[in-house]
């Protein structure tokens, strides 16, 4: 048997594939972010967008 991921919350994980995007209505992934001092935007496990811009960190 395979060992369980620990870098996200599964529960969540699984809904984000389900919906859709807030803003354009297209389907969202899962993507894991570097952090980013220049724009300041912090590392982590993200539900972005396919299309446009949109974010929410997990």
């Amino acid at each position: 048997m395979g060992k369980v991921a620990k870098t996200a919350d599964r529960s969540k994980a699984g809904d984000a594939a389900e919906q859709a995007c807030p803003k354009c209505g297209k389907p969202m992934r899962i993507v894991k972010r570097v952090r980013n001092r220049e724009l300041e935007v912090a590392g982590g496990m993200y539900i972005s967008c396919s299309v446009c811009e949109y974010a929410e960190k997990l």
